[in-house]
């Protein structure tokens, strides 16, 4: 790209505007780990000094990463699903939530290698210093029941192990990356993977590994098993591309640890496969509607914020308070009810094409091994979280998908070439 270029955020005159707006976005990335708010304090910062930036040059200062256009179509889905609505007034506010998705625009135009790679160890950080008082509410600050869970910094203990299955995810890929000099056993991840740069001299390796701990047992606490179960699968899945002779210790470690814990943990995982536990009954229950919603509105869905205010037309049982319904506990059960089944395949297209990105670039020679470790790891979060999605609808909380829409785009960053 040359400096002549009108799209070229890099020009000498942009620098100053570049730089804070990158810090804006930074701090707006890893905010979202305290709060929402400041967050979005943060994020409306970077929009306006991008509108001043381009007023001032008279230039759209505007990069657009490769899978955009399958934000964008299933934008436009869902668009239609609000004009489809069962009520058009009530799912009309829902196009506000859509204004997430530009942190992508923001994110692959002013971020380089370097930004990336600050906000990533950062948001490690943040989120061990969050697990870790999540770890004094349990033991010491709070009584804990299962409708009174440790919560971190965050307001519900959904999204707090929401965010510690991300983060736990993306760290214990750093770790892997950090201790393994050649992975010589993955063909498919190049030897440059060796080559380190300053990347691993930041912090002493033990940090790290404390920090990943602390996420861990904070995870463990929250009782949460969606979580628990997504971050399982993005930690194997590790394993399973940096060292496969590890995944059977690893497997032997989850079970030693499952057994040395406290019975009232243990009885959190069993009453998954209890038919007759109440938790059990509810999620069964909430995807018994949701199947009858897309029954009756299999296209564009029953409308954006309309499952709990029509849910007792397709509920099966009265036995169930009305908060439940709230939303289905599962992510493809909920655009499906909400937007329709075209919606859901273009939403399920776009995590195709990023996964498909990203094992691309892990097998494609890179200049250092964290532009590869990023892919892997972005590959393992996006496995997490789907996965965690088949029991609880956290693409709809705003905190775990601002963490969310930065690993989909820092392998692009990455693999941009801008330092």
């Amino acid at each position: 790209m040359s400096r002549s270029d009108p799209f070229d955020p890099t020009a000498p005159s942009d620098e100053g505007f570049r730089r804070w707006i990158s810090f804006a976005i930074g701090f707006g990335i890893v905010g979202s780990l305290v709060s929402i708010s400041v967050s979005y304090i943060f994020f409306g910062v970077a929009l306006l000094l991008w509108i001043i930036h381009c007023i001032i040059s008279g230039k759209l200062h505007l990069k657009v990463p490769p899978f955009f256009a399958f934000v964008l179509a299933f934008v436009a889905a869902s668009v239609a699903s609000i004009i489809f609505s069962s009520d058009v007034s009530n799912s009309v506010p829902s196009l506000r939530e859509h204004i997430r998705f530009f942190w992508i625009l923001m994110i692959f135009t002013y971020l380089g290698r370097r930004q990336a790679e600050r906000i990533l160890k950062a948001l490690f950080i943040v989120m061990g210093i969050s697990g870790a008082y999540g770890v004094l509410q349990y033991f010491w600050l709070w009584e804990i029941d299962l409708l009174h869970r440790i919560q971190g910094f965050m307001g519900h203990w959904m999204t707090f192990s929401g965010q510690l299955m991300l983060c736990s995810v993306a760290l214990g890929g750093y770790l892997l990356y950090r201790l393994i000099p050649e992975p010589a056993e993955v063909g498919e991840i190049p030897s440059e993977m060796a080559s380190r740069g300053p990347s691993a001299r930041v912090a002493p390796y033990w940090v790290w590994v404390l920090l990943w701990l602390v996420m861990s047992l904070a995870l463990v606490l929250t009782q949460t098993r969606n979580s628990w179960l997504g971050s399982l699968a993005g930690l194997f899945l590790l394993l399973w591309a940096y060292r496969k002779r590890w995944m059977v210790p690893g497997l032997i470690l989850v079970v030693v640890v499952f057994l040395a814990s406290p019975e009232a943990l243990k009885q959190r995982l069993y009453s998954g496969f209890d038919p007759t536990d109440t938790t059990t009954q509810i999620r069964l229950e909430l995807l018994r509607t949701g199947r009858n919603i897309i029954v009756d509105h299999p296209w564009t869905g029953l409308g954006p914020r309309m499952v709990p205010r029509l849910y007792q037309d397709y509920n099966e049982s009265d036995e169930f308070p009305a908060w439940i319904y709230q939303h289905l506990h599962n992510n493809f059960v909920q655009i499906a009810a909400e937007m329709g089944l075209i919606t859901l395949a273009l939403w399920v297209a776009l995590w195709m094409r990023l996964l498909r990105d990203f094992v691309s670039f892990a097998r494609r020679p890179a200049t250092d091994g964290f532009s590869t470790f990023t892919a892997i790891a972005s590959i393992a979060v996006l496995a997490a979280f789907l996965t965690a999605g088949l029991l609880e609808y956290n693409f709809g909380d705003s905190e775990i998908l601002i963490l969310l829409l930065f690993f989909m785009t820092v392998p692009y960053v990455m693999h941009d070439g801008r330092e």
